[in-house]
């Protein structure tokens, strides 16, 4: 069908019509005579002779012919470079960054502007940390403190009962302490020492000057260096400190 007559005007209206392409005859089964022909066709554009790429046998003239327009042929790198050329010309025109490379990208997007809420989260976790810290170096210095002012206490509770020690010590060496006397001195030396203060000093030791103080010397052929031989007063430590050095006769080495 190529048209109707319009019955009033006379005039043709335009239809459409199509053509059967079918190679195998729907009616018969049988190859139509155009089917036939084709592989004659085909042979005689295989036999064409090669380098004339416009002929339909060249394979370079059929993909130039099939290729649509803009592409490249895989076998010509010049032309692969102009049209990389030409593609970055054009995403320039349109305002667009090719990065090089897929690292530039993760370097755009970490250097993209935080949210209100991220900014807001950062804040408050670096408040947190430094919150933490300081309540850290207070407990710290909470801690020190008490361990001096518990040095402290005692240390001044050791220095006031050294008259009383004293005292104790020699009624002790006379033989006066015995009875239910002995058990209270006993006590209080045993309550100094739990407390942590330690009475130092004998006969016979070394002698220290960080520790001992020399109230008397005397040179003797029994020692061979400064030696400790008579105890005046005991000495005194709560740790490493010195509530009251042991104050000692020594013997030194005779020439």
């Amino acid at each position: 069908m190529t048209g109707s007559e319009d019955p009033q005007d006379g005039r043709t209206e335009p239809g459409f019509s199509f053509t059967d392409k079918r190679r195998v005859d729907p009616e018969t089964g049988e190859l139509r005579p155009e089917a036939q022909q084709a592989p004659d066709t085909d042979a005689t554009a295989a036999e064409a002779p090669a380098g004339s790429g416009e002929r339909a046998g060249d394979p370079a003239g059929a993909s130039a012919a099939g290729a649509p327009e803009g592409a490249v042929p895989a076998d010509d790198p010049a032309q692969a470079e102009g049209a990389d050329a030409d593609a970055d010309a054009s995403a320039a025109d349109l305002g667009i960054d090719i990065p090089d490379d897929a690292s530039s990208l993760d370097d755009a997007a970490t250097d993209e502007p935080l949210s209100e809420d991220a900014q807001l989260a950062a804040e408050r976790l670096a408040d947190l940390q430094r919150i933490n810290a300081e309540y850290a170096a207070y407990r710290m210095r909470a801690t020190r403190e008490q361990e001096r002012a518990k040095e402290s206490g005692v240390v001044s509770l050791a220095e006031a009962l050294i008259p009383v020690l004293d005292e104790a010590r020699l009624a002790e060496e006379n033989g006066d302490v015995t009875g239910p006397f002995e058990v209270h001195v006993t006590k209080l030396f045993a309550t100094l020492e739990k407390a942590g203060v330690v009475q130092y000093g004998k006969a016979g030791e070394e002698f220290d000057p960080a520790y001992h103080e020399a109230l008397m010397q005397q040179p003797s052929d029994e020692v061979d260096g400064p030696t400790i031989f008579m105890v005046m007063q005991p000495g005194y430590r709560y740790g490493e400190r010195i509530i009251r050095a042991a104050r000692v006769g020594v013997q030194q080495p005779a020439d």
